[in-house]
Formats: structure tokens, sequence, C-alpha cells
């Protein structure tokens, strides 16, 4: 059965970035990399753990990229 995989971010850039992956791992959420858009790499999940991602990310979304707390 093959995954159906979803855009999840493309505007996220390092360190928050290696930090919502880290994230997404401890919760058990499937992830990867899939080329890059003009902006920033572009983060894919698959469809039925989006939700549940953007509970991970929706409460530092408006968080700069580069704050100290991604580190």
């Amino acid at each position: 059965m093959t995954q159906d995989w979803q855009q999840f971010t493309k505007r996220t850039n390092q360190p928050k970035l290696g930090w919502l992956r880290k994230q997404l791992n401890a919760a058990g959420i499937p992830n990867r990399i899939v080329g890059e858009s003009f902006h920033a790499p572009i983060l894919q999940v698959p469809a039925d753990h989006l939700e549940a991602a953007w509970d991970i990310l929706d409460p530092v979304d408006d968080i700069e990229d580069d704050d100290p707390q991604f580190a």
C-alpha cells in the first residue's frame, strides 16, 4: 500500500525545521524532505498524520525560524 504524503511546510528553515522534525519523530509521525520551494525545504507528512503534525507546529508557527529556542 502506498503512503499518501501531503505537503506540510515549504517556508520553514533551520533550525526550526530540525526542531520540528525532532518533534514529529518523537510523536511517531513519519516525515520527509522532498526538494525545496523558493523559500525553504518542502516537508511532507502522511495525510493521516497531518492534523497531529499541525498540533505540533501551530503553537510555534508565528515564531521566527532562527529563534534561539529552536537551536
